[in-house]
């Protein structure tokens, strides 16, 4: 999943970054570890929300973990107990990125789709 732009199945957004803007968009700050769980869920949504169509051919939960452990790398979510819990500098730095790095058509995707997070 990488931002190339040829062809019908590429993405337009890393995983990463399309995780950081729906942490931006989610009200809750504790989430699941289950990388498997979320990996279904980003497939889930690849059938409802446009942003996420090229994940419809499926979501390596692998590459969810990696996602996932970078966000922790960089001290925007902590891991304990069996979730997640996204940093108060975290949130700031999600909200950032989603103003800057999506426009106001994805925006409003990660939005819709961050109702469907809050449930995983």
């Amino acid at each position: 999943m990488t931002t190339a732009s040829q062809g019908s199945n590429s993405m337009k957004f890393t995983l990463n970054e399309v995780l950081q803007g729906m942490l931006a968009s989610v009200e809750q700050d504790t989430f699941t570890d289950d990388a498997t769980r979320l990996a279904k869920m980003f497939e889930g949504l690849a059938t409802t929300v446009p942003l996420f169509a090229p994940m419809a051919a499926g979501v390596d939960p692998q590459a969810v973990a990696g996602a996932l452990k970078s966000l922790e790398d960089k001290s925007i979510i902590t891991h304990a107990d069996g979730k997640y819990t996204l940093t108060e500098s975290g949130r700031a730095h999600c909200v950032s990125g989603k103003r800057t790095l999506f426009n106001k058509r994805d925006q409003e995707q990660l939005e819709a789709a961050a109702k469907t997070f809050a449930t995983v």
